[in-house]
């Protein structure tokens, strides 16, 4: 994700995608080994399970965080309708009421696939 964020400051969207590309494809590789694990250790060892569930929600974050990112490339490529999906997926993953949700929501609203702004009382 380092590499992507130097690569967006540098303007070079193309190797920002691919980078970001990359990174989410790990994340999610993670996060469902992270999963796996904690099924493995269900009814076995709680403690073991929990931790590897909570794992499994950190990788998940950071995979939708690259996803967002990857987003506002696109956008920044003259892209959106790439954007579409991938802001839906966060929405999907982390709650539209969660931080990254409401953004990409917004992301949505701005580029026009949605018309009715999202107003939450947990700003």
């Amino acid at each position: 994700m380092k590499e992507a964020e130097e690569a967006i400051n540098a303007g070079n969207y193309n190797l920002a995608e691919t980078k970001l590309q990359q990174s989410r494809r790990i994340f999610n590789q993670l996060s469902n080994f992270y999963l796996q694990l904690a099924e493995s250790f269900s009814g076995i060892n709680p403690r073991l399970s929990e931790e590897q569930r909570s794992n499994a929600l950190k990788t998940a974050a950071l995979r939708d965080e690259s996803t967002y990112q990857l987003a506002l490339v696109h956008r920044a490529q003259n892209k959106p309708e790439l954007s579409v999906p991938l802001l839906i997926q966060i929405i999907r993953s982390q709650n539209p009421t969660s931080e990254l949700g409401r953004k990409s929501y917004q992301q949505l609203l701005e580029i026009g696939f949605v018309q009715t702004p999202f107003e939450t009382s947990n700003k």
